[in-house]
């Protein structure tokens, strides 16, 4: 069997796999999410070294996510599954703009 027909053999799984991708991505936000307001709480004011450290947590996070969204991407689209690709795209795509412009307003 060639490779080919093993990657045509996925397509009929591309529904299904979109849809766990969607659930995933979104449990996958929502644990970054609570991360990144973790690491911004503090205790009365905070000082410049725990405005610094939040904005590094929050740098770490996106970076994070930059690299689910490529690596997920890359290999939606090696597979060839095309809703996935959208699917993941979507939610992944959108949560990063979203957490970089959060991240570079903390600067």
């Amino acid at each position: 069997m060639s490779t080919m027909t093993k990657i045509e053999a996925l397509r009929p799984a591309d529904r299904p796999c979109a849809v766990a991708v969607g659930v995933l991505g979104v449990v996958t936000w929502v644990v970054l999410a609570y991360s990144m307001m973790m690491s911004s709480l503090s205790f009365g004011a905070p000082d410049q070294y725990e405005l610094a450290q939040a904005a590094r947590d929050a740098a770490d996070v996106a970076r994070t996510a930059c690299g689910i969204l490529a690596i997920g991407a890359v290999l939606t689209g090696l597979l060839r599954l095309w809703r996935t690709l959208t699917v993941h795209l979507v939610v992944f795509g959108t949560g990063t703009a979203v957490l970089w412009l959060e991240a570079a307003s903390r600067r």
